[in-house]
């Protein structure tokens, strides 16, 4: 009988309902530091967590990563179980699921000069055209693997794979520091097209960084993000409003809402668990509840919340699939996969028609704001100055606030291309009023 079984088969004989996570994750890694090779490392870990609902109806949660001491995880559960919250939800049975890709064999092939090649590929490339840049640049590889057992039958296991690629620029110039970074995470190895394009994207961005801008500023000023700007600035005051657990407590803003048009039609947002070969792919999710697509935003209405058992239960609903955990915590309503699809009817050209306003790429500071009330207040840390339809410069000095979902009622333009954000959200260019501009000049 293995761990896992044990732990499981003594939690049920004490407690009456049991749940076994196990994970097993070996991660390859070489990092550049000021344009050099700095180190080629390795990292495991490996760790058993199990969940009770004790014979009073509350939850007690333990988690290892010592092997030798997988026995007191049974009883330091139902120890805990006595301050736990209240479950109001079953563990699930055995269920059938998608078959979902998450496992790319090719991932545990990448050699170390591989991943060296890479990193001094970007290396170059960069100080190619900015001699005096300082690189940063991390390759890793990872194998992920999980299993997840309860008395109520329930037996899953699988594998993940994991490849990315991450590079940061600095240059200081006098009393001017520029940090410009991208990156991209996979569950398979990608190929030059993508590590060009993240390439591409860098160089073009230190060279609109070259020439120091004033912003305008005021409430009127139309404000373009590009898609890595839209996901940090938007999505997290957007997706609390999504999240279970506040839907729970009675503190998101769309209870009641559900279904409601609230934002423009060209807004439509999903969270896709099942797409092939992301950094989040899988058939299940960490409470043995089946993986789907979740539809938040479908053409400016809103479509429902995201919700794990507990939050399902008590809401009365059933449950998206949507939990996810790390070991040493308890599943939570979390995304996997977030997409917004672009605009068939637009161009790339977010710019276009625009006499004075500025592009946001990078903050600094982001989830200032109230975001439970869709708020958001951050610093830029990198954007531009647009000008008769062309950025112009770099801007700095420069906040913007506003709330979610009054700029989603005022999109101006949504790019017809997305791009891949962390690996973890797909994205396009958004121009939008209602974001207010400050600067402190």
């Amino acid at each position: 009988m293995s761990i896992p079984e044990s732990i499981l088969d003594n939690a049920t004989a004490r407690h009456g309902a049991a749940e076994v996570f196990s994970v097993a994750s070996e991660r390859r890694y070489v990092n550049f530091e000021a344009n050099r090779a700095k180190d080629i490392g390795q990292s495991q870990s490996s760790g058993v967590a199990l969940r009770i609902i004790d014979k009073s109806g509350r939850i007690g949660f333990a988690s290892t990563t010592d092997a030798e001491n997988m026995d007191v995880l049974v009883e330091r559960a139902g120890d805990l179980a006595r301050y736990g919250s209240k479950a109001s939800f079953e563990f699930p049975d055995q269920r059938a699921y998608a078959e979902v890709e998450c496992y790319d064999a090719q991932v545990e092939e990448v050699s170390d000069a591989e991943m060296i090649s890479v990193g001094e590929s970007f290396v170059d490339r960069v100080r190619a055209e900015f001699p005096e840049a300082l690189c940063e640049v991390s390759i890793s590889k990872a194998i992920h693997e999980q299993r997840l057992l309860n008395s109520a039958g329930a037996d899953i296991a699988y594998r993940q794979s994991g490849y990315g690629v991450s590079v940061g620029v600095e240059l200081i110039r006098g009393t001017d520091l520029l940090s410009v970074w991208d990156g991209l995470y996979s569950g398979a190895v990608f190929g030059t097209d993508s590590t060009d394009a993240m390439m591409e994207r860098i160089l073009e961005k230190l060279r609109l960084s070259e020439r120091i801008v004033e912003a305008p500023s005021g409430k009127d000023c139309p404000v373009a993000f590009t898609p890595m700007g839209f996901v940090g600035a938007m999505l997290p005051p957007l997706l609390s409003g999504f999240d279970g657990r506040n839907v729970a407590t009675g503190s998101s803003p769309l209870i009641g809402r559900w279904g409601e048009k609230m934002l423009d039609e060209r807004v439509t947002i999903f969270d896709d668990p099942l797409h092939p070969l992301t950094a989040q792919s899988h058939p299940v999710d960490d409470e043995g509840v089946p993986a789907r697509r979740v539809s938040l935003v479908e053409r400016g209405s809103i479509g429902e919340p995201i919700l794990d058992l507990q939050t399902a239960g008590e809401l009365g609903m059933s449950p998206t699939g949507s939990g996810l955990r790390g070991l040493s915590t308890t599943p939570s309503p979390s995304t996997s996969f977030l997409v917004m699809p672009g605009d068939d009817a637009s161009s790339d050209d977010i710019c276009e028609g625009v006499q004075r306003g500025i592009m946001v790429d990078l903050l600094l500071g982001a989830g200032q704001g109230n975001e439970l009330s869709g708020d958001f207040r951050a610093n830029v840390s990198l954007g531009f100055l647009i000008e008769d339809g062309q950025p112009v410069g770099r801007i700095k000095d420069t906040m913007i606030s506003g709330n979610v979902y009054r700029a989603l009622n005022e999109v101006e333009a949504v790019s017809s291309h997305s791009e891949l954000v962390f690996g973890t959200r797909r994205a396009p260019a958004v121009r939008c009023r209602g974001v207010e501009v400050a600067t402190s000049s």
